[in-house]
């Protein structure tokens, strides 16, 4: 698999070790992103802050296209993605509650559903056999000429 489909197709299906290339790449940019441009600036309306959201949207995107790939390898539909929305609301809501039910809404389900998330995507095999998204599991192939 090439660089340009791992990171930007939504297409085919990725095993762990394509998985784990792709987040890879995707944290190592983000730390270039986070220690190059002043997020401090990020929402005020300059050129900077501009591009600073167009690059984090930009590795989002190729991250949402990683996991719809892992998902497929798993024998899941890319919509699958879309339970990352359940951690979110629960950190969000967690604002709203006081006592136990702020901290378990707003550290423990996060964390305790990103643990599940984590796993299923990056420890857990993938489909031996050929399902609907393609024959097999792919990683990321260097090329050596």
């Amino acid at each position: 698999m090439s660089l340009w489909s791992l990171l930007f197709s939504f297409k085919g299906r990725l095993n762990r070790k394509g998985f784990w290339q792709g987040f890879g790449i995707c944290f190592a940019v983000l730390l270039l992103l986070a220690n190059l441009l002043p997020m401090q600036q990020l929402f005020q309306q300059t050129a900077t802050a501009l591009l600073a959201s167009a690059l984090l949207l930009l590795v989002l995107y190729c991250l949402v296209a990683i996991v719809v790939k892992r998902l497929h390898d798993r024998g899941r539909s890319g919509t699958a993605v879309f339970i990352v929305v359940f951690p979110l609301l629960c950190y969000f809501v967690a604002a709203y509650s006081d006592g136990m039910m702020a901290w378990a809404l707003g550290r423990f389900m996060p964390l305790f559903f990103g643990t599940l998330l984590l796993l299923d995507w990056g420890v857990f095999r993938g489909q031996a056999e050929a399902n609907r998204y393609g024959e097999r599991g792919l990683a990321l192939q260097f090329k050596l000429k």
